[in-house]
């Protein structure tokens, strides 16, 4: 009962939104195909909001009476990063650094009750000051979204961020993108405690683009490749399993936008009569400044 209430807790913690509006369209000629690459400036510092709201339900048994009783955990999650462009070679290559300049995070537990902390918050503040406004992140990316070197995390593990990339895309090897054309991702996640032993697991990830209202719009579909036989083994996997859309800027060749969303219901995975269900959105926009 331990480990379960940990790993519910775990996974509504996850940084993963109920229906959010398409970003707003930007000024362009209409086309059908366009260049499609990341043009990074050093010195530049780009800022996005984000909002995430998630939603974690598991019905088991009571050991005493038998009847199905469900619990459940919820978080919401708001704030705002800034990834700073302090280097770019010769290929493009760009060295980022992310900062969390503010954050409102509400958790709600199992058992009714909430724990909130806010940056806007002095008292509150102290608790996150340990990665707010300081860099929490140094990567670097090319100008396909690839990332290719995790140089510091204060923010989670180097491999989840290769399996969870830090612009939640990657552009095709064609230098542009045409509405309907595809490609493809695959990416491996390793679970470490508590959601995991150190097992890994394989992944395909499937973009489908289309240019619309001088945006690329990226449609984004994942999978397990082989899933575990065990329903239960499969609780840690459904975060990753994002659906939607996001959103590229290609006359600015940057990341604007991001619309996904995870829904999972996994029945009996620990015996007849119990039930898991993961819901959870992601919501991200750019702040033109």
């Amino acid at each position: 009962m331990v480990r379960r209430s940990a790993l519910i807790a775990a996974l509504a913690l996850t940084p993963v939104a109920a229906r959010a509006q398409a970003p707003a369209p930007v000024a362009t000629a209409p086309a059908s195909a366009v260049p499609a690459r990341f043009k990074w400036k050093a010195g530049e510092v780009l800022t996005y909001k984000v909002t995430q709201h998630t939603a974690v339900r598991e019905t088991s048994l009571d050991e005493k009476t038998e009847k199905p009783v469900t619990t459940e955990a919820r978080t919401n999650l708001a704030l705002v990063k800034k990834w700073a462009v302090k280097d770019v070679d010769d290929k493009g290559v760009a060295t980022l650094e992310m900062t969390i300049t503010s954050m409102k995070t509400e958790f709600l537990k199992p058992d009714g009750t909430s724990v909130v902390r806010d940056s806007a918050v002095p008292d509150q503040a102290k608790d996150l000051a340990s990665f707010l406004n300081t860099p929490i992140l140094t990567v670097k990316v090319d100008p396909q979204g690839k990332l290719l070197d995790v140089k510091e995390s204060k923010a989670g593990s180097a491999a989840r961020l290769h399996a969870e990339l830090p612009f939640r895309f990657v552009l095709p090897d064609s230098v542009t993108v045409a509405t309907g054309q595809t490609w493809d991702r695959a990416f491996t996640l390793k679970l470490d405690p508590p959601l995991g032993t150190g097992e890994s697991h394989d992944f395909a990830q499937k973009y489908t683009g289309s240019v619309k209202d001088g945006l690329v719009a990226i449609g984004v579909a994942t999978t397990l490749k082989t899933p575990p036989k065990a329903l239960s083994e499969q609780v840690p996997l459904v975060p990753m399993l994002w659906t939607g859309e996001v959103y590229f800027n290609p006359t600015l060749g940057r990341y604007h936008a991001a619309r996904l969303k995870v829904k999972a219901e996994l029945p009996n995975h620990q015996g007849e009569g119990t039930k898991f269900e993961y819901e959870s959105a992601y919501v991200e926009d750019v702040v033109e400044e």
